[in-house]
């Protein structure tokens, strides 16, 4: 149990159950919750539920269900967060892995780009930015790119990454969804 292999594994499960609080059931849930994860499931065809259960959990999301700004703030937070632990579960796996080192390197170095972009966003919105909602687009391109990579090379991921790869998608989605609200009402309106 002391290969490297294994220690990989260990930390890949321990950021997986880390991330895997129990959610709050839907009553408890806030409407600006249900609201967000209705009109994230519509315009993208994501689970409703797994992004209730995604969001709802933690607890910055918790103290912050009555102003759509700082739930925006606190999405992009945990988003950020979740694509930088992806690239870290990519680089690990490079690390043990001989067989499309080409197609994970590009993932990792993605991520890299998507943890960027997700704080890249975050600042925009602490800003009041008008345009904020457009620097969504860098998130779901530097996806596409490792979607593409693995694709190609036809790389099967293990449950751990694919798993977080799907949280990053849908915390792209609730984003996106977040920024469009925010710039359909102003954030100056949305100031204490």
């Amino acid at each position: 149990m002391d290969s490297p292999l294994s220690h990989v594994l260990f930390f890949a499960l321990f950021l997986f159950f880390l991330s895997s609080s129990p959610a709050p059931t839907n009553a408890r849930t806030s409407p600006l919750v249900r609201s967000v994860c209705k009109q994230t499931s519509d315009s993208f065809h994501q689970n409703y539920t797994e992004c209730v259960k995604t969001i709802g959990s933690d607890a910055r999301i918790q103290s912050s269900t009555s102003n759509i700004k700082d739930l925006t703030i606190n999405v992009l937070e945990i988003a950020a967060e979740t694509a930088t632990d992806t690239q870290e579960l990519f680089n690990s796996y490079l690390r043990m892995t001989e067989s499309s080192t080409k197609a994970i390197q590009q993932c990792a170095q993605s991520y890299g780009s998507v943890a960027s972009a997700f704080r890249g966003t975050l600042e925009g919105v602490k800003k009041d930015q008008d345009m904020v909602k457009y620097t969504v687009a860098p998130i779901a391109d530097g996806i596409a790119v490792c979607e593409k990579a693995l694709s190609s090379d036809g790389v099967e991921l293990p449950h751990t990454i694919s798993s977080r790869v799907n949280s990053v998608s849908l915390y792209k989605d609730i984003g996106f969804t977040l920024t469009s609200q925010i710039a359909s009402i102003g954030l100056k309106g949305q100031k204490h």
